[in-house]
């Protein structure tokens, strides 16, 4: 037999390889100095983790409840997940028992949001197309003074803004000053990039001429500018005749008012919300009684209430729920121009029932999808709003030379189309879909802030997401990599939640826009994704779950496609993804996950999706008709356990698995897409269409509980149980998802009981598993992989100390004393072949910006693993 027969042989038996055992680790943990900074330093991020054993989430009631709670001594918490108000930053940056984050731009913005499937009055708001509807909105835009609500409120520690965008999303934003027709201002702030909270603001907010004051300093009063123009636009709106010519409060008010009474739910969980709402109610009745009481009798009725009680989030499949008119909201995690402007407020994203369809003769999408949980819950539908921001979604270039630009106004602008076509670019397009949703106001943005978090002293690994901060799913790498060598609690991590999680299941709080965080933070904790965000740059993707993810043209593909598509992203998962209970996640399961989110209208990134094609057990094609520049990063989705997740009178679990364990492709492919979907969703070619799902039905309702159905099971970093008890209910104390202030969410790290890179049922990502890496040789060149792995299959057997073998007889995958290489040795080479560890990048030469030096220090648990650089003899690469 010749050295390549042997190779392959060699190669072919670590195949069949599917444990590994324990191998060397390094036990000495370094002693920390004491810190007394009280500024904390920013810290790298690992691709890697989690280094602690437990992480739990407290769960609070609000936020003054938490930042009561880590003051206290001892504190029942270690980091904080909102942000900290300006008095407490200066309380505890002079604390040395506190580390206080350096300020980050807020990815998110807060803002007043209108159900525009609403009567608001009488006025029947047509999905935001009634000329009334637009009048009452901007009648309400008048009635905030930006300016100094956030110098009040926010001790100028946030910035006002016009356009549902933070303002770290580099974004030209356009002149706002006609927005108003009938009041046209002029000022500095009338131009391109002019400073936010110009939009609907003629002047400072007084308290008026009334006898009745408001009670908020940001209140126009009776007889200001913005009081009268509101008064304007009532009456135009048809709710009026006219109006007082000194106070301007209305006369003549309509029967259909009082007939009609509207409510505006006010976030009383959060202080500057809560005003906010109070505000309005209190400009609003005073436009209509000339009282500026908090509520009205039978016009306008404020109603207080936690995040939990706001009923707008979960919507219906077959009619529209008229369950709110107004609600002071918010948005995180905001990373680029789309993921607001499109995902939340394109008409393809309401929960598309057909009465209300452009084929039906209504207003919203045609793409829309019957969904519970859809992100544009508002019910905006706009067709010209639509035909802009999706230009702007897929135009082939960002800018052009002729975009917008600062300086310029309303009356100069310029737009531009990408160099050599007839596409606008998405900046230009961008703007006037920005401008349009401004003059119809959609919704009324109010400020994004500058944020700064606090944890205890003693914690190492404290990364800052860029944007989210610890706020979750910006937390994710905050539970990878914190680590504290003596914790308050052995062994534990704990982050306090100011806010319950009130639904985990993924069909209903997975909308990374529009959903509670907490809800993101658990479903992101459990299940992963095939790509991540740099948490120190947050448009820079990387490839998490996959080997790599290729950009393939539609004329390549070896199959028919479905007609009409641009392009196919073919995903490769790494070999060694296992779910929590022990079964190997495929390229079925991620198949299964995207057919069963996209066909049931949830997961927004999905929308270019046309079909997908299993072309592996570890490869599969998802096919778009559209590419844009941040298609790649949104079409990365959750991926669940198709064997859990499908309807049982269709598919079991055991033959899913038995399907899925099948050597035979073509037999399992035949199989398991039957279990995806129903035969009329597959084309001749194999390919999955998102028409129809093979889904459990009571799986995907908003009653559905994955923690009291036993089914919180993943291939995350952290799971609901151990043993027996995977997947809940025993992490919660209800054996709910929905926990309440005063108990406490508590899941388990992957892995837990074995030792580091000793076992394939451990988190893929684990600090052993990286070590183990590091060990292989292997850096994600298949064919510089595949000879790594030749020259490693030539020591097997050979003595301890034989030239070029050594780096695989120490290590962690050998001994301090050195381990003849075996079966052990070469599967753990084998294993990652053609893996990058932090694909698309390079750790060494073209590192992700801010990721730890390679080779690091790893902690996981009680075991610290150093690299030989540190310890010679034992580190897990020597």
């Amino acid at each position: 037999m010749g050295p390549a027969a042997k190779l392959l042989l060699s190669f072919a038996l670590v195949l069949s390889l599917s444990s590994v055992p324990s191998f060397n680790t390094s036990q000495n943990i370094p002693l920390l100095p004491a810190a007394y900074a009280s500024t904390a330093p920013t810290e790298p991020w690992y691709p890697a983790g989690p280094a602690m054993d437990t992480l739990t989430y407290p769960i609070f009631n609000d936020e003054a409840a938490e930042f009561t709670a880590i003051q206290t001594n001892p504190s029942p918490i270690d980091f904080t997940d909102w942000p900290l108000d300006p008095a407490l930053i200066a309380s505890l940056s002079g604390n040395p028992n506190f580390q206080v984050t350096s300020p980050i731009s807020d990815t998110g913005y807060f803002e007043l949001e209108f159900h525009m499937g609403q009567n608001f009055w009488g006025c029947q708001f047509n999905y935001g197309n009634a000329a009334c509807g637009t009048h009452i909105r901007q009648a309400f835009a008048h009635g905030l003074d930006k300016n100094i609500f956030v110098s009040t409120e926010l001790q100028g520690n946030v910035q006002p803004i016009d356009n549902p965008v933070p303002p770290i999303v580099a974004l030209n934003t356009p002149d706002p000053c006609a927005w108003d027709a009938t009041h046209v201002q002029t000022g500095t702030g009338c131009q391109v990039n002019g400073v936010g909270g110009t939009a609907y603001h003629l002047g400072p907010a007084t308290s008026g001429n009334c006898a009745s004051t408001p009670t908020f300093a940001y209140t126009p009063g009776c007889g200001t500018l913005d009081f009268c123009a509101a008064a304007d636009h009532m009456i135009a709106a048809g709710l009026a005749a006219g109006k007082d010519q000194t106070t301007c409060v209305l006369t003549g008010i309509s029967a259909s008012v009082t007939a009609n009474p509207t409510h505006i739910f006010v976030r009383s969980d959060n202080t500057p919300r809560l005003h906010a709402g109070n505000s309005y109610g209190q400009f609003i009745c005073a436009l209509f009684t000339g009282t500026f009481s908090t509520g009205c009798t039978n016009i306008f009725l404020v109603d207080p209430g936690p995040i939990m009680a706001f009923p707008g989030f979960v919507t219906d499949t077959t009619s529209i729920r008229l369950t709110w008119w107004v609600y002071t909201g918010a948005f995180g995690n905001v990373l680029t121009f789309d993921t607001s402007l499109f995902f939340n407020y394109d008409s393809q994203f309401v929960s598309g029932i057909s009465s209300i369809k452009q084929s039906s003769g209504g207003f919203c999408s045609n793409k829309a999808i019957p969904s519970f949980a859809p992100s544009n819950y508002e019910y905006i539908c706009q067709s010209a709003y639509d035909t802009q921001i999706e230009q702007a979604e897929f135009s082939p270039c960002l800018t052009a030379p002729g975009d917008p630009s600062t300086g310029q106004t309303r009356l100069t602008v310029t737009f531009d189309n990408c160099p050599g076509t007839t596409t606008v670019s998405a900046a230009s397009a961008t703007y006037k879909a920005q401008d349009l949703y401004g003059q119809n106001v959609n919704t009324i943005p109010w400020w994004s802030g500058k944020s700064q978090f606090a944890y205890l002293t003693g914690w190492q690994g404290g990364v800052v997401h860029k944007g989210d901060g610890f706020t979750p799913p910006g937390n994710f790498f905050l539970t990878l990599n914190a680590w504290n060598p003596s914790p308050p609690v052995p062994g534990t991590l704990r982050q306090g939640y100011k806010q319950s999680t009130n639904n985990i299941n993924p069909f209903i709080g997975n909308d990374p826009i529009g959903n509670a965080p907490w809800n993101l933070g658990v479903i992101g904790s459990v299940w992963d994704t095939p790509g991540r965000a740099n948490p120190d740059s947050s448009q820079a993707y990387l490839d998490w779950m996959t080997i790599k993810t290729d950009q393939l043209a539609a004329s390549s593909l070896s199959y028919t496609p479905p007609s009409g598509i641009a392009a196919a992203f073919r995903y490769t998962l790494r070999n060694d993804l296992y779910w929590h209970t022990g079964q190997k996640v495929t390229a079925w399961d991620l198949a299964f996950s995207y057919i069963a989110f996209r066909s049931s209208g949830v997961g927004p990134g999905l929308a270019p999706m046309t079909g997908i094609k299993v072309l592996s057990p570890t490869q599969v094609d998802v096919d778009v008709s559209t590419v844009g520049p941040f298609t790649k990063p949104f079409l990365s989705n959750l991926v669940l356990p198709g064997r859990d997740w499908v309807n049982t009178s269709v598919c079991t679990a055991s033959a899913w698995d038995a399907a899925a364990n099948n050597p035979n492709f073509a037999t399992a492919n035949t199989v398991l897409t039957t279990c995806i979907a129903p035969s009329n969703a597959v084309t001749s070619s194999g390919v999955i269409i998102p028409t129809a799902s093979n889904v459990d039905n009571a799986k995907i309702q908003p009653s559905y509980d994955p923690v009291a159905s036993h089914n919180l099971i993943g291939s995350g970093p952290w799971t609901c149980g151990t043993g027996s008890g995977i997947g809940g209910p025993g992490c919660t104390p209800c054996g709910c998802m929905g926990v309440p202030g005063g108990g406490s969410i508590i899941l388990q790290r992957y892995g837990l009981g074995t030792s580091p890179g000793g076992s394939l049922n451990t988190y893929f990502r684990s600090a052993g598993n990286l070590a183990l890496w590091a060990y292989s040789g292997d850096r994600g060149n298949f064919s510089q992989d595949f000879l790594n792995f030749g020259r490693a299959s030539l020591c097997y057997g050979k003595p301890v100390g034989s030239p070029g073998c050594t780096v695989w007889q120490h290590g962690i995958g050998g001994s301090a004393s050195g381990t003849v290489v075996g079966l052990t040795q070469l599967g753990v080479v084998q294993r990652f072949v053609g893996v990058n560890w932090v694909g698309p990048y390079d750790w060494t030469v073209a590192p992700p910006q801010n990721i730890v030096a390679y080779p690091p220090v790893l902690h996981e648990g009680a075991v610290t693993l150093n690299p030989c650089s540190i310890d010679p003899t034992n580190g897990y690469d020597c």
